[in-house]
């Protein structure tokens, strides 16, 4: 995810090279998708397999192709199945539909073609790096994030909100101030903590969210779930 998280810097600066920073939300977040799709499903975190993303930027559209070396899935099958409000995975092509104007499989599943407009509406800031700071006071917790709320940064964000959660933590806020970018890792991230909180007897709260990502969770029909408020104007 390091390499991809390179990657995804890169594809930012494209865009904004080409005087398109306004797509570099959706394109970035599609992309960042694939990639963990294509690491983690098709070639099942094996380091010997290598991924192939291929960006270009036309007259009308920006097209994406992602393809990996595993054997691809059932996107036909996939696509009929509801997604699951309450599972911390699966919304791979809820997204899709929401930031891609066209979707094209290969026939096994292991390729995904993606066009957005460049009349598409919307805005991202400057990619930052992804890191956090964790506070605990009696039942109360906090979590800072300084940069993007992406796949990179999950496994150490995963092994400190464990950690407080044990010592007894009932409300635990996610501050999204300075956060442009949430992907699906974070989305299920954010989805395993309300749920381990709500076992718990407690609750989580999103605050501070940027539009982007406030309609992201919007489409996904998770505000209320996750008590999600905007920043302040």
């Amino acid at each position: 995810m390091a390499e991809a998280e390179l990657l995804c810097l890169r594809i930012c600066d494209t865009l904004k090279t080409s005087n398109l920073s306004r797509l570099c939300f959706p394109v970035e977040l599609l992309a960042r998708e694939s990639l963990a799709n294509a690491l983690c499903h098709g070639n099942k975190n094996d380091a010997s397999k290598s991924i192939t993303l291929e960006l270009r930027v036309g007259r009308d559209w920006v097209r994406m192709s992602i393809c990996d070396e595993g054997p691809g899935f059932s996107w036909r099958k996939a696509a009929q199945d509801r997604m699951d409000g309450n599972a911390p995975t699966g919304r791979g092509l809820h997204l899709y539909a929401l930031y891609a104007d066209r979707i094209r499989f290969n026939r096994c599943g292991n390729q995904v073609t993606l066009w957005i407009r460049k009349d598409r509406q919307g805005v991202k800031g400057e990619c930052t790096m992804d890191t956090f700071a964790i506070e605990r006071e009696n039942e109360q917790g906090s979590v800072k994030l300084t940069g993007d709320f992406t796949a990179v940064m999950i496994p150490g964000l995963q092994a400190s909100l464990k950690e407080i959660l044990e010592k007894g933590t009932r409300d635990l806020a996610f501050d999204l101030a300075r956060t442009q970018m949430l992907d699906s890792s974070g989305i299920g991230l954010l989805i395993a903590s309300a749920n381990s909180m709500k076992a718990r007897g407690g609750r989580i709260r999103v605050t501070n969210v940027c539009p982007d990502i406030f309609r992201l969770l919007q489409n996904m029909r998770l505000i209320l779930r996750l008590n999600v408020s905007g920043r302040a104007e």
